[in-house]
């Protein structure tokens, strides 16, 4: 099957491991075509309401760091940054 879609798709297909798994789930009865949720750091979204959270903060005390405020709210140090840029 690899040689197959290698043929048709050159240096874009998928890698042999991956024709292996895709099929033994397919096989297995699976219709998914995304790949199972992998466990590590969730990905937040930007909301209104965390960036008015963040300059409420920054209001409040002109002298807080990014990383006070990534500790207080729980996001992390990127959407910290985000925010304040």
């Amino acid at each position: 099957m690899h040689r197959r879609m290698k043929a048709v798709y050159g240096e874009y297909g998928l890698c042999c491991l991956n024709v292996v798994e895709w099929r033994k789930r397919f096989i297995e009865g699976s219709e998914l075509l995304e790949d199972d949720a992998q466990p590590g750091q969730a990905h937040h979204v930007i909301t209104t309401e965390m960036i008015a959270e963040v300059n409420a903060l920054v209001l409040d005390n002109r002298i807080i760091t990014m990383d006070e405020i990534h500790w207080l709210l729980g996001i992390s140090v990127g959407t910290t940054h985000n925010i304040m840029h």
